[in-house]
């Protein structure tokens, strides 16, 4: 039987939760999302799936993100599983801005009129459904509309801040 949560008093000092995160395996994902014909995205290693019917996933979003207008204007993300050997797009998405879609063949338009990264193990459009603020960041939850997937490819985690391969 399980017992129940115990509520503990708020601490007066803050709490540094990257230290502690940094131990736990991620899966490396870039999110983009575009507005008016202009691209943007990030790198993420919050997504997580939320409910298979209706298929549901959420991803945080700091609250400065550079991409938070447009997904806001927009209202539709794809989220991107990378592959091993991706290590670059996940750094590039997670630098410079201006940088992020600067480079021929590392991405294109897709169908869905959303930016598509090349080659990644995963690729999921979605349509937000729900946003809710969370201390610094957005927790953004998006309906999966449609799904492209590869079939054999590992995907790159991230562990103590570094992109690795699963072996």
């Amino acid at each position: 039987m399980s017992q129940p949560l115990t509520v503990l008093p708020r601490r007066d000092a803050p709490i540094d939760l990257r230290p502690a995160f940094r131990q736990a395996a991620s899966s490396a994902w870039v999110i983009t999302s575009s507005h008016a014909g202009q691209p943007v995205g990030f790198t993420a290693i919050s997504v997580v799936s939320v409910s298979v019917d209706p298929p549901l996933v959420s991803f945080n979003l700091n609250l400065t993100s550079s991409s938070r207008s447009t997904i806001e204007q927009s209202g539709r993300v794809a989220l991107h599983l990378l592959a091993d050997g991706q290590a670059d797009l996940a750094r590039r998405f997670s630098a410079d801005r201006s940088q992020r879609f600067a480079y021929d063949g590392t991405w294109r338009w897709h169908a869905d009129e959303l930016p598509a990264l090349t080659d990644p193990v995963l690729r999921l459009s979605a349509a937000v459904v729900g946003v809710l603020e969370a201390g610094d960041s957005l927790v953004v939850t998006a309906e999966v509309t449609d799904l492209e997937r590869a079939e054999g490819v590992r995907p790159l985690v991230h562990h103590d801040a570094v992109y690795r391969a699963l072996d």
